[in-house]
């Protein structure tokens, strides 16, 4: 492809859209730079353009010292702040042949040598080494067989901006979006981002592994990469990392006594900074070792605590990318504004002075933003992110040089560093031996050094192209978002077939979180490849234009996609979000490049492309509402009718007086607007226009069809969205569509509860059985008992750990249901008020104007966070509301607010924002309806229920167990919490009791209450219709349950426990034979006995739930309509025998050694004491062993039930045992529906009534007592899905 295709850097030149021409300012011109200029071939002024070379450039010369005078006034190019500044000649000392400058603004005088002079420039000078001229030359021959030549000075030319020839050629740029472009559509709105690169032999060093196989030496593989070649421990990787132990660090490094590198870090900036004075009156140390103590403290109150980072490996160099915090974005400026404040207070008004302080507050931004990724990188070395085997190999990374000498010797492999008395080279170390170490520079020059040289370590940055100095783009913070080009090309000469063409980010580009950028950037690339190759082939322009373009789109609209997670999800990093001029401009270029390559007009946008904008201009849950719709089209008609306007005041083919004349005509047909489609109010338009038939043919050919096509692609979107309301295509990822799990089950005795008395048997009849092999004696006995003790030991660990997961996992339902719950059912009850009622109860205790109350602090929380000014407007028809929230036509005037004004003005280009508001619609949406519902009869049962449930709001927030969870099963608690007191409280709880009027006993604890208020509850829903708070009462059960098996589990931690050390001490005294340990032991294996009456009262319940659920079964087999509904429900109930069978092989277990337990330590003592036992003192023992024995055996039947008995079921036993039971699951799902609102989707409110079903009927009936965790799981779902029968 020589001489066929050319690339040009560091071109500087700009396309024009205005042009549709490669521009280019004079100053930029360089040697060889074809242009266009209406000068011809002979130099004479032309109408035309003619191509013209730069064929010569002069630069400036600095002047000698014959030409200096004393007194004048020159360009001195000033190196520290690469400026040529105007200095004036003030003195001159023949003897010492020294000259002296003064500056004629601010800054210090210069004073030098003749021999090492500045560059000194005459006063005209503005640049140093600048062009003063400019030679260009026709490239067409003139007349008289000659290339006529003509110079240009820079000064005439450097603003003038000059049109790029570029001969019959496509032209392909790829120079990034430009800063503030007028050509670019921002999808996204932007949040901030940096990114971080590292680079040295340390890294590739401690972050490779090359050629080692796999289960190779001290690397091991795991689950986690299992697919890896396990030959690198860092790799590519997406991770989160949590903000609050970054802040952490953050403030370590500055209070750290033993390394001070940080706080003389921040010292030397202030001097290098030309402010040494700072650090003597206010200094910065100090002030930022606050800051960071304040950013750790509320870290954990971040809104995003953890942060999604990218980690790219390219050879040698590590490219960190990561998001970032608002509240951390926000207080480094304030941080930085504040530590310059003293200087601004005491700075004149000089521009300079005013400058460099600009530029001191913008160096400490950077360097926190180095000190935030140094911590951020610290507690990934020391988090589970690598590969499992290497994680201890990743090297200690720094972003900062040292400031103290330090031993070579103490120095890592791989470490580089500079030494302490020459600073210019920069070395790693290589090898290190005993008596030297081995070292290389920066151009792999080997040398050896001793251990003791003073060295200063280097930072870890990556290095610039001369490898030495540190790179000026390391490290970098910018706001990021997503955007694209407003056309994949634009014509250059469409009759010859010439193109422009943008690629990579000047095309479109997402965060740097996923590879959609450079994915785009090829696909640009492999496109425009095409596009030329489709030429050679003969394939006409049009149809490759064409092509080109629809690839383009489709290539755009991917490399959006895959940086905001499906565009319209839950959550994200970014959202679409824009203004509307912004996407009308948009759209107006599309349509246009739709236009000159021939594709269809009626489908300009694709399906991806309409969730994209949908997702922006439409939020969820407003799709019909009428008021939000119409508001919404008004404003995008006139923004598109706006743009109409503005693009006629450019095109100078139509006169001026036609705007005056367009705007009038659109005043007066204001008033159609609403009523009339987008085709015919545009003919309605034309028809009655004041204007020449020349000009309106051009504003119908050139300006009204585009405007048309945009309103309807407008008019396409907003109903896409209603189409994907319909269908619930508004969210497609699954992870909010999908039912609900198994472990979200709350009951009592819930299936994960079930594990813990199998458990509690199998630790129980060990205990039991090393009792007994000790009463055996002897050797073998001794041993045996060792054994069993020490098996008992890692049994009891697991149902430790096991229980306190479990309690964890009922106290995170039970803050749910406060946060997300409670007020529901609140509201359930209020509603069952009478008016008089509803108005005794004080406005601060309606759950309706609670609920509003969390939603409209929501929003405001986050108008802020998101940098909004304070809503006024909001606020005060706020305010307006609550003073009168039980009048209808209040609430109706507020939400007519919310969708004509705020959701599509104020707040439209947040989707999150939106979203809140939407919230608030929906909370009046609840609100209305209550006020509308029809006058009820008074009922004192129900202000009796929401009197205590008001009590009991109060009250719940001290019984919650919120924060975080250490290794899965750890939670920090307050001593009220603590399992020892709630094992106690569980036994108290067991004399107090809980009437049917909600009444408790004085000093009950929390779940008597809950008891209390849910007999209430169902006491009132008795009283009441149907299905009268059937969902609220299977809230309040659940919740109920959730407390009551968090006590269980604590006490079974705490029984657990004790067996835990018993097991302990067993095994250290027998393995050790301690005879007084033992007896100490013995005295303690009581405590065992608790764990088997426990498993004996669990498994019991369990028994009899099985027996009812065999009898239901029966009947069902009985009256099932067909013999192979009647083969299913017989084989579940043949399941549900082997379940019973099983457990009441663990019950006499368990009973066994509950007897068995006590009575050995009665024997042991009674023999130790030498008294005669009346009963043979081997029958504990044997007892004992009979309990292991039947612990053992229940296992070993265990596993051939789940391995061949339950292993075998058919995979469709959800859709069978619910088949049988279906007349009672639809009667469920009619009690537990709810009348449908047009804000959430049809399937999300029938999903949620479907979990309610499946909830209130596995309560019923405990199939989680026959089946696993996976099987029942087939029934939950299968209920959760609708029970629609599969093929």
């Amino acid at each position: 492809s020589k001489n066929l295709i050319g690339v040009y850097t560091e071109a500087k030149s700009q396309y024009d859209v205005k042009t549709n021409t490669l521009a280019k300012l004079g100053a930029h011109l360089k040697l060889d730079d074809a242009i266009l200029r209406r000068v011809n071939e002979e130099g004479r002024k032309s109408n035309d353009y003619h191509s013209w070379k730069v064929v010569e450039v002069q630069f400036a010369d600095s002047l000698d010292l014959k030409d200096l005078r004393l007194g004048e006034t020159y360009g001195i190019y000033v190196r520290t702040r690469n400026a040529v500044l105007l200095h004036r000649l003030s003195g001159i000392d023949l003897q010492k042949n020294m000259y002296t400058f003064c500056p004629l603004t601010s800054g210090p005088d210069i004073k030098a040598h003749s021999d090492s002079l500045p560059y000194v420039y005459p006063k005209e000078t503005s640049k140093h080494a600048e062009i003063t001229r400019l030679t260009v030359e026709s490239v067409k021959k003139g007349s008289k067989g000659g290339y006529a030549q003509e110079v240009m000075f820079m000064k005439n030319i450097k603003d003038k901006t000059f049109t790029i020839d570029v001969g019959h050629t496509h032209v392909v740029e790829a120079i990034g979006k430009p800063h503030e472009s007028k050509v670019h559509f921002s999808v996204t709105t932007y949040e901030p981002y940096g990114v971080c690169c590292i680079q040295g032999l340390k890294i590739s060093m401690g972050m490779h592994n090359f050629g080692e196989k796999r289960w190779g030496v001290g690397l091991l593989d795991d689950i986690r990469s299992h697919s890896d070649q396990n030959t690198r421990i860092v790799g590519d990787f997406t991770k989160m990392v949590r903000a609050a132990p970054a802040t952490t660090k953050m403030y370590e490094y500055m209070n750290d006594d033993t390394d001070k590198n940080w706080q003389m870090h921040f010292e030397k900036l202030t001097v290098d900074a030309g402010f040494p004075e700072l650090n003597d009156f206010d200094p910065v140390v100090p002030k930022i070792r606050e800051a960071c103590l304040r950013l750790s403290q509320i870290a954990p109150s971040f809104r995003r605590k953890t942060l999604q980072t990218r980690f790219f490996e390219t050879g040698d160099n590590f490219y960190l990318g990561m998001e970032f915090n608002r509240e951390y974005d926000k207080w480094k400026n304030e941080l930085a504004a504040d530590l310059v404040a003293p200087l601004t207070l005491r700075a004149s008004k000089a521009d300079y002075m005013n400058k460099q302080i600009e530029k001191f507050k913008g160096t400490l931004m950077h360097h926190i933003d180095r000190l935030w990724y140094e911590g951020v990188l610290e507690v990934i070395r020391t988090g589970d992110v690598y590969n499992p085997g290497a994680r201890h190999r990743v090297p200690r990374l720094y972003l900062i040089d040292s400031y103290v000498d330090e031993e070579l010797g103490s120095f890592p492999v791989g470490e580089s560093f500079r030494l302490s008395d020459d600073r210019n080279e920069k070395y790693e170390i290589v090898i290190k031996q005993h008596s030297q170490v081995i070292v290389r520079n920066v151009e792999g020059y080997i040398t050896t050094m001793p251990h003791s040289t003073l060295v200063r370590r280097e930072g870890n940055l990556t290095r610039g192209p001369d490898g030495n100095a540190e790179s000026k783009v390391a490290l970098a913070t910018f706001p990021v978002g997503h955007y694209v080009n407003h056309r994949t090309a634009r014509l250059n000469d469409s009759e010859k077939g010439y193109i422009f063409a943008f690629v990579g980010d000047e095309q479109a580009t997402p965060h740097f979180m996923r590879y959609s950028g450079l994915t785009g950037a090829c696909i640009n690339a492999m496109l425009i490849n095409n596009f030329v190759q489709e030429a050679v082939d003969g394939v006409p322009f049009i149809d490759r234009l064409r092509l080109y373009s629809m690839e383009t789109n489709w290539s755009n609209g991917e490399v959006v996609q895959r940086g905001t997670g499906a565009n319209y999800g839950e959550d994200g990093f970014l959202r679409p979000g824009f203004a509307y001029d912004h996407g009308i401009d948009y759209l107006h270029s599309k349509v246009i490049e739709c236009w000159e390559s021939d594709q269809d007009l009626n489908h300009l946008v694709s399906r991806d492309w309409k969730i994209k904008l949908a997702a922006s201009l439409v939020p969820r849950g407003m799709e019909f509402n009428e008021d939000f719709i119409t508001s919404l089209q008004g404003r995008l008609r006139k923004t598109v009718f706006n743009k109409f306007v503005s693009e006629i005041k450019a095109d100078e083919s139509v006169g001026g007086d036609t705007v005056a004349t367009l705007v009038a005509r659109g005043d007066d047909l204001a008033n159609m607007r609403q009523v009339l489609d987008s085709e015919s109010y545009w003919n309605e338009f034309m028809s009655g226009l004041a204007v020449g038939t020349e000009t309106k043919q051009v504003l119908e050919e050139s300006h009204v069809m585009v405007a048309k096509r945009v309103e309807q692609i407008c008019d396409q979107v907003v109903d896409y969205a209603k189409m994907a309301y319909l269908y619930n295509e508004r969210i497609s990822s699954e992870l909010f569509n999908q039912p609900k799990p198994v472990d979200s089950i709350l009951d009592d005795f819930a299936v994960e509860a079930q594990s813990f008395a199998n458990s509690l048997v199998m630790s129980a009849a060990f205990s039991a059985g090393a009792l007994a092999f000790l009463l055996i004696g002897q050797d073998p006995g001794m041993r045996a008992s060792a054994v069993l003790a020490g098996f008992n030991i890692l049994i009891a660990f697991d149902t430790m750990t096991s229980s306190a997961r479990y309690k964890i996992r009922n106290e995170e339902a039970r803050v749910i249901f406060a946060d997300e719950k409670l007020v529901d059912v609140m509201k359930g009850v209020f509603a069952l008020l009478d008016q008089q009622q509803q108005e005794a109860i004080p406005t601060d205790e309606n759950p309706f104007v609670i609920d509003l109350e969390e939603k409209v602090e929501v929003f405001l929380r986050n108008a802020k966070y998101y940098d909004y000014e304070e809503p006024n407007e909001f606020n005060t028809s706020y305010q307006q509301l609550l003073r009168n929230v039980n009048k209808v036509e209040e609430v109706r005037y507020f939400q007519k607010l919310l969708t004509s004004s705020f959701l599509v003005d104020e707040y439209q280009v947040n989707s999150y924002l939106q979203e809140n508001l939407v919230t608030i619609y929906k909370s009046l949406e609840d609100l209305l309806q209550m006020l509308s519902q029809p006058a009820g009869r008074p009922n004192p049962k129900a202000l009796q229920l929401f009197n205590q449930l008001s009590l009991f709001r109060k009250n719940l927030e001290s019984s919650l167990q919120r924060g975080a969870t250490r290794f899965g099963f750890l939670k920090k608690r307050r001593l009220a919490h603590w399992d020892c007191t709630v094992a106690l409280r569980y036994f108290y709880s067991l004399f107090c009791c809980a009437t049917r009027s909600g009444g408790t006993v004085p000093m009950a604890p929390s779940s008597t209450k809950t008891l209390g208020i849910v007999k209430l509850a169902h006491h009132v829903t008795q009283s009441g219709s149907q299905n009268c708070l059937s969902r609220e009462v299977r809230d309040l059960e659940g919740f109920y349950w959730a407390t009551r098996e968090s006590d269980v589990a604590s006490l079974i931690f705490v029984v657990v426990f004790l067996v835990f050390v018993v097991s302990i001490l067993f095994t250290i005294a027998n393995i050790f034979r301690i005879q007084e340990l033992r007896e100490v032991a013995f005295w303690a294996s009581p405590t065992s006995a608790l764990g088997a009456i426990l498993a004996v009262f669990h498994l019991w319940r369990k028994f009899w739930i099985l027996v009812k659920l065999v009898g239901t079964l029966g009947i069902k087999a009985r009256n099932a309509p067909t013999t192979d509904d009647r083969d299913n429900i017989r084989t579940v109930k043949r399941v549900t025998w082997t379940q019973i069978f099983l457990t009441l092989a663990r019950f006499l277990s368990s009973a066994a050694a509950a007897i068995a337990l006590p009575w050995s330590v009665a024997v042991n003592e009674n023999d130790r004491n030498g008294n005669e036992s009346l009963i043979d003192g081997m029958y504990p023992a044997w007892i004992a062993l009979g309990a292991l024995c039947a612990a053992i055996g229940a296992t070993i039947f265990f596993f051939i039930v789940e391995y061949v008995v339950r292993y075998n079921l058919n995979p469709k036993l959800g859709e069978f045992v619910c088949e049988a039971f279906r007349e009672e699951i639809e009667a469920l799902y009619s009690e537990m529906s709810r009348p449908l609102n047009n804000i959430q989707t049809k399937q999300v409110q029938e999903r949620e009534t479907w979990e309610y079903v499946a909830r209130e009927f596995l309560h019923r009936y405990r199939f989680d007592a026959v089946f696993a965790a996976d099987r029942f799981g087939n029934i939950l779902q299968y209920i959760q899905g609708g029970m629609e029968p599969r093929e």
